[in-house]
């Protein structure tokens, strides 16, 4: 009976650590909040990786407005959201017509808070052409995502 209660308060010891290293994790996170396995999918459009702070500040000192998330020490960062894929088309075409390269990656988000800002945002992206009216709609979703989603407010 002895050596199986040694057994299991050991187990427990070791349990408690492990999900105190996991949970800690989480805590230390950075960047953009993004889930990608809930919520509605967006698209968001990847401007670039960096593998520092410093990097990612030099190479977007041009850029109006962006996001960023630290995963796995690289800085992935994204210089618009949208639902709509020919809206992310579009946000693309506009950065390339800017001399940027820039590729489409799909997340998830939950705040649907967020969510529902998007939508007149999307709606009136897909209903112009003009180079400054993109440009402000992309630099408007930016600004909401960062104040809602990131800030939490």
């Amino acid at each position: 009976m002895k050596k199986y209660l040694l057994t299991f308060l050991v187990a427990l010891i070791i349990g408690f650590f492990l999900s105190a290293f996991f949970l800690k994790q989480y805590d230390d996170f950075e960047g953009i909040k993004v889930v990608s396995s809930s919520g509605e999918n967006l698209y968001f459009i990847q401007y670039g990786v960096f593998s520092s702070l410093e990097s990612l500040e030099d190479n977007t000192i041009n850029l109006q407005n962006y996001v960023y998330n630290k995963q796995d020490n690289l800085y992935y960062v994204y210089v618009g959201i949208t639902k709509l894929e020919e809206n992310a088309k579009k946000i693309v075409n506009y950065y390339k017509s800017l001399g940027y390269d820039a590729i489409i990656k799909e997340f998830g988000i939950t705040n649907k808070e967020f969510l529902e800002l998007l939508v007149n945002y999307d709606e009136v992206l897909k209903n112009t052409d003009d180079k400054t009216a993109i440009a402000s709609i992309i630099s408007q979703t930016l600004i909401k995502y960062e104040e809602v989603v990131i800030s939490g407010g």
